[in-house]
């Protein structure tokens, strides 16, 4: 990932802190309590799992546009939570995990909708005694119950089967205190693969949530 992703991405996470600063701050506020207070934990690559949540809102913008800090949002909404593991480490910076997540759709939809995924996660970054922090994407399936009605177009219906293109930051206590307790910013992004699964256009979630190691 070059420099130029990397500060879309944070520029994404600043705008998600000031729209969703209450949400935030309950969030920070659970971490701070569930924070550990030895610092002879075991290390977090021993941690091979980890659960998650996370909730957002619908952007009628291309995920190129949002991780440009362009969106605009709609009142439809995600709430999602799953489970995943590492799979292998490629680089002392670079590992593959897999992931299996369920979301429950409202707002201007309404529908559960189950996604699997190989996640390719940048972790071992420099600033990493200050913010621990690690970067994903993954790639899979994703099946609504019923079609979405925000992927559809006056050209082209929406989808149940489409592909699962999530796109993720994590921050967390200073590496060495070891948290398990991940806060994470991620795009729930659903794709028809420009035609190769499906012609509907798709569609993205800006969220924010939460991810527990162990």
């Amino acid at each position: 990932m070059n420099l130029m992703n990397l500060m879309n991405l944070m520029n994404l996470m600043k705008f998600i802190c000031r729209k969703y600063v209450g949400f935030i701050a309950v969030i920070v506020v659970c971490v701070i309590t569930l924070f550990p207070g030895q610092h002879h934990l075991a290390e977090a690559h021993e941690r091979k799992w980890s659960v998650f949540a996370y909730g957002g809102q619908w952007s009628d913008n291309p995920i190129g546009k949002i991780l440009l800090f362009q969106t605009e949002f709609e009142n439809s909404y995600v709430w999602a939570a799953g489970i995943s593991r590492k799979v292998i480490d490629i680089t002392n910076d670079l590992l593959i995990e897999a992931e299996l997540g369920t979301a429950r759709h409202t707002g201007l939809q309404d529908h559960f909708e189950l996604n699997a995924s190989f996640n390719l996660r940048w972790h071992n970054l420099p600033w990493d005694n200050f913010v621990d922090t690690s970067i994903a994407y993954g790639l899979g399936p994703s099946y609504a119950n019923r079609r979405p009605p925000v992927e559809e177009s006056s050209r082209r219906k929406p989808a149940h089967l489409l592909v699962f293109m999530p796109v993720e930051i994590t921050l967390a206590p200073p590496k060495q205190y070891h948290s398990p307790w991940e806060f994470i910013v991620r795009v729930h992004h659903r794709s028809g693969a420009y035609g190769v699964v499906s012609d509907a256009k798709g569609s993205n979630f800006v969220t924010a949530g939460f991810r527990y190691r162990f």
